[in-house]
């Protein structure tokens, strides 16, 4: 067993190596972030559905590396070790990056969620020679195993015969 795990992690670290430069390198120590994500907090998902992310991000001050016009690829990091879908690299079918990331769209959508799938989620962008992870506010995601519970609301106070009354039924 010891010997499967020592195999499986130098696979890790020769794919890290070789097939994913730059991926890993986290601006996350820097003072300054180099751009910040937009998404709603919190995000909840249900068990077993699909989760549409709405995202834009917004380049630090005075960034002059990026150049929109140029190929961009996106990936999420979650809890800084898993990669999900980083375009024109390493693919997976949980999320897939639906907004134009030269006009700073990162809205995503998670497929089939489950509970493994619960946490951080960083952005990572790459364009030319930028590079930068959005580590100042992370896309956190929570799983639910049940449906959440209706709200059902009665206008008016007093409830007479005959009198007309509003109700009103809400669910996420």
């Amino acid at each position: 067993m010891a010997a499967l795990s020592e195999n499986v992690l130098t696979v890790n670290m020769l794919l890290s190596v070789f097939f994913l430069p730059g991926i890993y390198a986290n601006s996350c120590g820097a003072n300054t972030p180099l751009f910040t994500i937009t998404t709603p907090k919190p995000t909840a998902a249900l068990n077993g559905s699909c989760l549409n992310v709405p995202c834009s991000f917004t380049l630090a001050p005075g960034n002059t590396e990026f150049d929109s016009s140029k190929e961009i690829r996106g990936a999420w990091i979650k809890d800084g070790n898993h990669i999900y879908n980083i375009n024109n690299g390493v693919s997976t079918n949980l999320v897939n990056i639906t907004g134009n990331l030269s006009e700073k769209n990162c809205s995503s959508l998670f497929s089939d969620i489950n509970k493994s799938q619960a946490g951080k989620y960083f952005l990572r962008i790459e364009n030319d020679g930028y590079r930068g992870t959005a580590c100042s506010d992370p896309l956190q995601i929570t799983v639910e195993d049940s449906p959440w519970s209706p709200s059902i609301n009665i206008s008016g106070g007093d409830l007479k015969e005959h009198q007309s009354v509003t109700i009103t039924c809400s669910a996420l």
